[in-house]
């Protein structure tokens, strides 16, 4: 299959990997078109579905509202833990969380379904953090908000229970690459430590610039147009071009050295597969271990937004490795 696109580099002509049946059988309720202007972002979020109901309906967790507040920093968040905990003397794992939505959208439920199986599970506790959005925000400052949280809540460790040594970061999309990023600056701040990264179809490059980018102009859920449209929000004029902290674009980093192992997934039918993929491929360069899966015709948040077999899959696996790695950390 091939079809005709117009990316930055003129007309190209590629062919594309096919996306799962399932997916295409089901209406496309994540492509949207791109705003037009501020006012009709700010109205996108206004609009947004509220996906908060799964987890207040769920009598087997509990969600507590936090706020997190720094010299420079003032950022709400939501804790998200079993209504009923296994053990109140016994420490347990913790997750600092980045949601998803480009960087523009978004709120602190936004993928966290990815997680629920593994709080009821291991009674771990998941801190979800309401950072700041862009344009609103300029997107250095967003990750600086982001390491913010990671400080406040690495000295608050022992308030909520959470074992250090079972102490992790995880984002979905934007909020993956976000934890990137602050796991960057923590790195080479010496920062606050954790055990691992779980980075969920990971926004990392923001200059778009991959095959996968440019097979997926107009592809399901968050297609190319949109992470350029987002990356502009972020970063302004300096989109593309060179200079951009890694902090902010993970995939400008040409050192990965001393950072914790990563999890990373990734569609084949989306834009971020192949920066998704050097990602991991760079981490093993530098001696730091990764899981790296690629779920064959998988669009962006396939096992998110879509109700199909594939994303079973992606989810159960996902889930598994996180409840056994967390659990080895004891």
């Amino acid at each position: 299959m091939t079809r005709e696109k117009n990316g930055p580099s003129g007309s190209i002509s590629l062919p594309l990997p096919p996306y799962d049946p399932e997916i295409t059988q089901v209406e496309d309720t994540q492509h949207r078109p791109l705003p037009s202007s501020f006012e009709e972002l700010k109205q996108l979020r206004n609009e947004e579905e509220d996906c908060s109901r799964e987890f207040l309906d769920d009598f087997d967790l509990t969600i507590q509202n936090i706020e997190i507040i720094t010299p420079n920093t003032a950022l709400t968040a939501i804790s998200l833990s079993r209504r009923i905990p296994l053990d109140v003397a016994q420490t347990r794992p913790g997750i600092l969380f980045f949601h998803g939505g480009g960087r523009v959208m978004g709120s602190v439920f936004t993928g966290l379904n990815s997680l629920t199986e593994a709080v009821k599970t291991l009674d771990a506790v998941v801190i979800s953090v309401n950072y700041h959005l862009s344009p609103d925000y300029p997107g250095l400052d967003v990750v600086e908000g982001c390491y913010a949280s990671l400080e406040w809540l690495f000295q608050r460790l022992d308030i909520f229970r959470i074992n250090p040594t079972q102490f992790m970061i995880a984002g979905v999309s934007a909020g993956a690459g976000l934890a990137a990023g602050t796991m960057l600056m923590a790195r080479d701040r010496n920062g606050p430590t954790v055990c691992a990264q779980l980075l969920m179809c990971p926004m990392l490059d923001d200059r778009c610039n991959t095959i996968s980018c440019l097979q997926f102009e107009n592809g399901r859920g968050f297609y190319t147009n949109w992470d350029r449209y987002a990356w502009s929000c972020i970063l302004g004029s300096q989109a593309g071009k060179e200079g951009v902290s890694p902090y902010v674009a993970p995939a400008r980093a040409t050192d990965l050295s001393g950072l914790p192992l990563a999890y990373i997934d990734a569609g084949s039918g989306e834009p971020f597969r192949d920066e998704d993929i050097a990602y991991a491929t760079k981490l093993w360069q530098c001696g730091v271990q990764a899981h790296l899966h690629v779920w064959g015709g998988g669009c962006h948040g396939f096992d998110l937004f879509y109700k199909c077999e594939l994303g079973r899959q992606a989810c159960a696996a996902r889930t598994k490795w996180l409840i056994e790695f967390l659990s080895s950390r004891k």
